[in-house]
């Protein structure tokens, strides 16, 4: 721990004297707004006040913000979050590292160990919405306005692009009429249910679900991979989702299930409200983790459950193949291992979705434990 906090004190002095990299004054940046959010990492860990002053002094210039303090740096508005984490999006370097100890060994010093003939960019929005009938509508083909009707119910791509249900006739539309919302690999969609269920569904997933809830004691859908639910509320229909051996019951809440059937565990986080998971109550904050031998409930940070509804990849001393195969999830590539025993080396970290692939793994390559190259749509992984 002495070592890393010498570290984060002479990068700090730099910064200050104005002698830091546009790479190395994007990390001070990033630790210094976001290690308040951070469990791992907070306040304490910069305790210099003078330093702290002269930090916000740059920021607000940087970054054309009016008397930045540490309290509303924590409440910009998302937009402005947003465009920032992108903008220093590098500066996840820092915080990626390999086991308990290690926290900064001067990576910017040496060159990214990514090789590449030709660059992968990101995955984008795009669905296929299947109707009860057969219909199969690509969804990025199809013009705003109404796709389809229903016994009742107007299925509409609205101007942002977003799918909605609607009645058409109160009262005539019928539960039974299926539909399936699926995404391939590089795509991520939103749709909003004909309940009003918000629904945003990521990459190599699947949502099936009734045209209509009219006529059921509850609303019931079936899951594969992930997606992100804000459940409109109604006490008298309960909420079901089915995914992978878990069965989700709740009247009205934010939460995450990732259920993938190559991923070894499924999980549900809580992020408000009150969620039934296999009879288990789960309270917000927490994840039920379940696995072919066992089922537990374990207190976690949801920011890093949805980072990718915001358009990040977020891992906290996770191994690399669990990383490696969310990225090749959004970007559509094969991961290829040279040398297995790196697959559970661990790293943490915030990188975008938005960048070109190499840009994404070069951050991972920084530590200088891994090395990449991308060959057509594979990705080799060597140390």
């Amino acid at each position: 721990m002495e070592n890393q906090q010498l570290a984060q004190e002479k990068l700090l002095k730099k910064y200050q004297q104005g002698l830091c990299t546009p790479e190395e004054k994007e990390i001070v940046e990033y630790l210094y707004i976001f290690a308040a959010r951070s469990v791992k990492y907070n306040e304490e860990a910069i305790d210099d006040l003078q330093l702290r002053d002269e930090i916000w002094a740059r920021l607000s210039s940087a970054h054309g913000i009016k008397n930045i303090t540490e309290e509303n740096t924590l409440s910009f508005p998302e937009q402005r979050r947003f465009a920032l984490w992108k903008k220093i999006s590098v500066a996840a370097a820092l915080l990626i590292a390999l086991g308990a100890g290690l926290f900064y060994r001067n990576t910017l010093a040496h060159p990214e160990q990514v090789v590449y003939t030709k660059d992968i960019g990101p995955g984008n929005t795009n669905a296929t919405l299947t109707l009860a009938d057969g219909k199969v509508i690509v969804l990025s083909d199809a013009r705003k306005g109404d796709l389809a009707e229903e016994q009742g119910v107007v299925i509409r791509k609205t101007a942002d692009g977003q799918i909605v249900y609607e009645l058409a006739d109160q009262g005539v539309a019928m539960n039974n009429r299926m539909n399936t919302l699926s995404t391939s690999r590089g795509q991520n969609y939103e749709v909003r249910l004909p309940d009003g269920t918000k629904v945003l569904l990521n990459a190599a997933s699947s949502l099936q679900y009734p045209s209509s809830f009219l006529g059921s004691d509850s609303r019931k859908v079936e899951l594969t991979g992930e997606a992100y639910f804000e459940v409109s509320k109604d006490k008298a229909h309960p909420f079901v989702v089915y995914s992978k051996g878990q069965t989700v019951e709740v009247l009205g809440t934010h939460f995450n299930i990732s259920a993938y059937a190559d991923d070894a565990l499924a999980k549900t986080t809580l992020l408000e409200g009150s969620v039934k998971i296999n009879n288990r109550l789960l309270k917000p904050n927490q994840q039920f983790v379940r696995s072919d031998a066992r089922e537990q409930i374990v207190a976690v940070n949801t920011d890093e459950a949805i980072a990718w509804t915001q358009g990040y990849f977020m891992f906290n001393d996770e191994p690399l193949e669990n990383i490696l195969s969310r990225i090749a999830r959004w970007y559509n590539v094969e991961i290829v291992y040279k040398d297995q025993d790196i697959r559970k080396k661990k790293f943490f970290g915030t990188i975008t979705k938005y960048d070109h692939l190499s840009k994404v793994l070069s951050l991972l390559a920084k530590t200088r434990d891994v090395e990449f190259e991308i060959t057509g749509n594979k990705v080799l992984v060597d140390q």
